[in-house]
């Protein structure tokens, strides 16, 4: 996949400008940077969700996308809540919901579900999408550290399963050094690519070493 942001604006003020970078088949990607700086803006313009701006995306393939609130559609069953936004079978929506600890779930309502339920959910709708590109923006955001670390770990096995390239927003060094190989870093104003780092020459078991590492890097 390949991103070309000439220019971004909102009216006069420009958000983005002269960032291109280039994402492998299978590679997982965590875009780092000051709050408001533009990291959602770039992830809603590959996603396609924002068009006003100058460049191309290409390469991206099939997207499957999770904001950090759910968005889940309350009148609809958590099955419905798949299978009618992404087309995948009631089979498929069910297998789904057992990887993500949902069994029963497929007949419930959104408005039953606890946060962290709704975010599994919402993580499964992506996976039902069969995407090549897998987008998240801050997923796991204003969930306490032990239920952020258990969806972390739930990512990690979908993406066992279902692979696909990741690119994730996230403010947290330690969140993408758990589930990242390369980190991109955007800066300045407007916002342009300050850094891209990969990390394959840290320890594979993301261990503390590696987590300091990114957190000064950061």
């Amino acid at each position: 996949m390949r991103v070309a942001i000439t220019r971004k604006a909102w009216g006069e003020a420009v958000i983005l400008r002269d960032i291109a970078l280039e994402i492998g088949p299978q590679d997982a990607v965590a875009l780092l940077g000051p709050s408001g700086i533009g990291k959602s803006t770039l992830l809603r313009i590959v996603a396609g969700l924002d068009t006003a701006w100058e460049g191309s995306v290409t390469g991206a393939g099939r997207i499957g996308m999770a904001f950090q609130e759910p968005t889940l559609l309350p009148w609809r069953s958590v099955r419905d809540n798949l299978t009618l936004t992404t087309a995948c079978s009631t089979a498929e929506a069910d297998t789904l919901l057992r990887a993500v600890g949902l069994p029963d779930a497929g007949p419930r309502f959104p408005n039953t579900l606890s946060l962290g339920q709704a975010r599994r959910v919402s993580l499964a709708r992506a996976f039902a999408m069969r995407p090549d590109t897998l987008l998240l923006d801050e997923p796991f955001a204003s969930l306490d550290r032990e239920a952020a670390a258990r969806m972390q770990a739930l990512l990690l096995d979908l993406l066992r399963d279902h692979p696909a390239r990741l690119l994730i927003v996230t403010h947290d060094p330690m969140e993408a050094a758990r589930l990242a190989t390369r980190i991109i870093t955007l800066g300045g104003s407007p916002a342009t690519l300050r850094g891209d780092r990969s990390l394959d020459d840290l320890p594979a078991d993301r261990s503390e070493e590696r987590i300091a590492r990114i957190a000064a890097t950061a």
